[in-house]
């Protein structure tokens, strides 16, 4: 590597990442470059049998946040502990310099992070059979060839966490494709009488949704009975591009019925779109849709990463950069349409700030307006209520703000969300695969999985196939 190259690198930190051929754990530096008025961040491993791997996980150093996670992760390159050698590291909130993570460091397990959502697999069969699946369910239908897990073993598990971590705020049904579970609305009953669960998030295809109108009229009374349920629906955008690739097939009619069939029952719904080069033209398309239905509460932008059954040729070729958070930020600001503000997100605070970015609309009087408009300074009510997603107005007495200016602005909004159809929510939410792998993130991660042997682990992690990583059986025992 030349001189000037060198000189023009500014180093940010070192970690643990993967090799982009074996996998394996390999030692990383973390380092921004400029590029014209920002800098782009970039990630270079060193594999002993594979040599120097770079590439770029952010394409504007605004909205890469520098943390540390255990100071193993970056002894083997730097002889300082935990990182405190690093500059301070860049934040990003519409084009601002965001809050400094740069000494926060975790050394607890996952058992003793906060779990701001528990994920659980409860089908491991798919009614579908995405191209790109990051589960890599095997196809089935209903009956002798359903791979699901037993009521009372998924009791056990959840059970499990709550006695380990004293409840469970957000629990989300997953697989394969969850609705499949000949038990499914037994369970719906059992999670939403339980008194240490406070929400619970389905996550589908839609099919069942689209198509099975005594389904929909079941999931109707449940919602009707209990409410907080929510649908976190699958969703590629509104065009044609990217459709067949991710689902191998055009399905966008069927997540139409799906929304419409949902508002009928009142059943709040999270799109979440996954990302790829070819749709990431349509976010502001996108947003624009989902604004338009009242029962839609947000819009989740999940950049496809490279794990589970995806192409080969895609799972091991370093060509097309990943899309980043910057990436979604730049592009679905400039894809808004006229009326709508420019959406200012910043990180959440409860795991490691690369993990989520979030940012709000408000719906007022047929308007939109962003919560700085408003007077909210959302980055500020994060940090005080740190380890929630779904904060409540009783966090008020927590965060020491009541009567304060920021009290009031939480107030303000929290009688918006009396109706939640007055808010709107944009989640940026970047898994990680071998090109993008940081253990600083898995150390602070609060997006967890309920393993088969009824332990946490971090998604990442779980969902990453490393030959080093859990390859446990998805079931205890299934029909």
């Amino acid at each position: 590597m030349s001189e000037s190259k060198i000189a023009t690198e500014r180093h940010l930190k070192f970690t643990m990442s993967r090799c982009l051929v074996c996998k394996k754990p390999s030692p990383a530096e973390v380092f921004t470059k400029p590029n014209g008025t920002s800098s782009e961040v970039f990630m270079r491993r060193t594999c002993p049998d594979h040599g120097t791997q770079t590439v770029r996980i952010s394409s504007d150093s605004r909205f890469y946040w520098l943390a540390h996670g255990s100071p193993e992760n970056s002894k083997h390159s730097c002889g300082c502990s935990g990182g405190s050698c690093s500059p301070a590291g860049r934040g990003g909130r519409s084009g601002t310099l965001g809050r400094n993570f740069t000494d926060v460091t975790s050394l607890g397990s996952l058992e003793k992070l906060s779990t701001c959502v528990a994920l659980i697999e409860i089908v491991n069969s798919c009614n579908l059979a995405c191209p790109t699946c990051f589960a890599d369910s095997p196809v089935g239908v209903r009956g002798e060839n359903l791979d699901f897990v037993p009521f009372d073993e998924v009791v056990r598990r959840i059970e499990g966490v709550i006695a380990l971590k004293g409840g469970i705020e957000i629990l989300q049904l997953s697989g394969g494709e969850p609705t499949l579970h000949p038990e499914f609305f037994r369970l719906i009953e059992w999670i939403r009488i339980h008194p240490k669960i406070d929400y619970l998030v389905i996550n589908t295809n839609g099919l069942r949704f689209a198509n099975d109108p005594d389904f929909v009229s079941e999931i109707g009374r449940l919602q009707a009975k209990f409410d907080n349920i929510e649908l976190y629906l699958q969703f590629d955008g509104v065009g044609g591009a990217g459709q067949k690739e991710l689902r191998g097939a055009d399905l966008r009619g069927t997540r139409i019925r799906a929304i419409h069939n949902c508002a009928a029952i009142n059943l709040p719904i999270t799109l979440a779109m996954t990302v790829t080069h070819d749709n990431i033209g349509q976010l502001g398309e996108s947003a624009e849709f989902a604004l338009g239905f009242k029962h839609l509460r947000g819009l989740s932008f999940q950049p496809r990463f490279r794990s589970g059954r995806i192409p080969a040729a895609l799972s091991s070729s370093p060509a097309l950069s990943p899309i980043s958070v910057a990436d979604i930020v730049a592009e679905l600001n400039e894809q808004l349409p006229k009326g709508i503000p420019r959406v200012e997100f910043v990180s959440l605070p409860c795991g490691d700030p690369n993990c989520a970015t979030i940012g709000w609309l408000l719906r007022i009087g047929g308007s939109y307006f962003s919560p700085a408009q408003v007077g909210i300074d959302i980055a500020e009510l994060h940090a005080l209520v740190p380890d929630r997603i779904r904060w409540k107005i009783e966090d008020l007495a927590k965060c020491g703000c009541d009567g304060s200016p920021l009290g009031e602005a939480l107030k303000k909004l929290e009688s918006m969300r009396a109706d939640e159809s007055n808010t709107f929510r944009f989640f940026i939410k970047p898994f990680m695969d071998a090109a993008t792998w940081d253990n600083d993130r898995i150390d602070r991660c609060c997006t967890h999985v309920i393993r088969p042997d009824g332990k946490l682990d971090s998604f990442c992690r779980y969902y990453s196939g490393f030959p080093d990583t859990w390859n446990g059986p998805k079931t205890a025992s299934s029909a």
